[in-house]
């Protein structure tokens, strides 16, 4: 167990001083993976505005999160909060065209329904008469100066965006009820990319390039105040937020989520049950297998001896005693004395096993007499039968067989 102890100690420090090499050596890079999760702590995460979303809306705005979009559980979900602001910031907004039915008729009971998004599918560009595309440049080998290129809202808000290399914009821009509020300026033009669209009681906030929205440039002065502005058109006190992680199938549900999200945590957990393996196996190899105790077969000779009596006793029948007495005495005398039995009613027999035995010569004939008279009897009584064990007791003891 000693060894066992150590082992495990070993094994222990030396997986915790692995982790610290790795930690120390490994190159930390930057994840510029373009998530748009709300715990994403990465630049294109949302973890800065889904926290800060009520301080930018004011203090008395409830912010919640929601993730089923399926078709019976978004109308479930939608019925009853007229008063409240669904809240889409995606990559791509691509649901199907019954949820995009309920947000419609959502929106047409008085709802507020917000989206940025990368791109949307046809059915909802094609309900609220919309057609976009994406800025590309006549020349694609043109380089691109960002600083010509600023993002403006229609309250005069306006920043700039590196990362935004082809924005999409809207076109087509011709109903009463679809209102420019953002735009970006190319070639002295301006391309709308945020529209307000109202519909009955209600109304769609219809925003392109979801980055705006992300931790890097939330946390440049400029861009958070025109992201902050966007924002704040929002005019409801209760936000649903779509959570797209949860949402997705291939979501990580496990309880290790944490840690399997987290590059080192992770590496951590396999080096972890790496040393755990070889731990069990070292131990396993190390200590002896339990012996399973056999107990020995129990001597049951005098059990045995005394059932085959009591059958014999309550048969009845002495005569086979005698007999079985008989035939075993002879069988002694044979096994001890090595003295042929066949010529026992021979007249030299009494003389030939008194100088074996060294029992007196008229004992052993008295003896021979009495095994010649009942050794073929049938049937006796049990005098007899105490009669004959007696002689034949009693020779054994002079003859020194007992």
């Amino acid at each position: 167990m000693k060894n066992s102890g150590k082992l495990g100690i070993m094994l222990l420090a030396i997986t915790l001083l692995v982790i610290a090499v790795i930690d120390i050596s490994s190159d930390k890079q930057v994840d510029w993976t373009r998530s748009y999760d709300q715990r994403d702590k990465i630049p294109f995460g949302l973890y800065f505005t889904h926290t800060e979303l009520p301080k930018i809306l004011g203090d008395s705005t409830q912010v919640a999160d929601f993730s089923s979009t399926n078709y019976s559980d978004i109308k479930k979900f939608l019925s009853g909060k007229e008063q409240a602001t669904v809240l889409y910031i995606v990559n791509e907004f691509y649901e199907g065209k019954e949820t995009i039915a309920e947000l419609v008729a959502f929106v047409d009971r008085g709802g507020e329904v917000f989206i940025s998004a990368n791109s949307f599918p046809h059915e909802l560009l094609d309900t609220l008469g919309l057609d976009m595309e994406y800025y590309y440049p006549q020349n694609f080998g043109e380089v691109w100066d960002v600083n010509d290129r600023p993002f403006a809202l229609s309250n005069g808000t306006e920043a700039y965006y590196k990362d935004l290399e082809y924005p999409g914009f809207f076109y087509g821009l011709n109903a009463p009820e679809t209102k420019k509020i953002g735009y970006f300026q190319t070639n002295e033009r301006e391309m709308p990319n945020f529209l307000e669209i109202k519909r009955k009681n209600g109304r769609f906030l219809i925003h392109l390039e979801p980055l705006m929205f992300t931790n890097y440039y939330m946390l440049k002065q400029p861009n958070f105040l025109y992201a902050a502005a966007a924002l704040r058109l929002i005019s409801r006190k209760q936000v649903y937020w779509f959570d797209a992680l949860l949402q997705d199938q291939n979501a990580t549900r496990t309880p290790l989520r944490v840690l399997l999200q987290n590059a080192g945590l992770r590496e951590a957990w396999y080096i972890l049950l790496f040393g755990l393996l070889l731990f069990l196996l070292f131990r396993s190899k190390r200590e002896q297998r339990a012996v399973p105790v056999i107990e020995p077969e129990p001597n049951l000779s005098k059990e045995f001896a005394k059932t085959i009596a009591t059958l014999y006793y309550e048969n009845g029948n002495p005569g086979n005693l005698v007999e079985k007495k008989i035939e075993y005495f002879l069988y002694e005398l044979r096994t001890y004395y090595l003295i042929d039995i066949l010529t026992l009613e021979e007249d030299g027999f009494a003389k030939h096993l008194s100088a074996k035995t060294g029992v007196a010569l008229a004992d052993c004939a008295a003896l021979v007499a009495l095994i010649i008279r009942y050794k073929n009897i049938r049937s006796s009584t049990d005098a007899e039968l105490l009669t004959v064990n007696k002689q034949i007791e009693d020779f054994k003891n002079k003859a020194n067989m007992l």
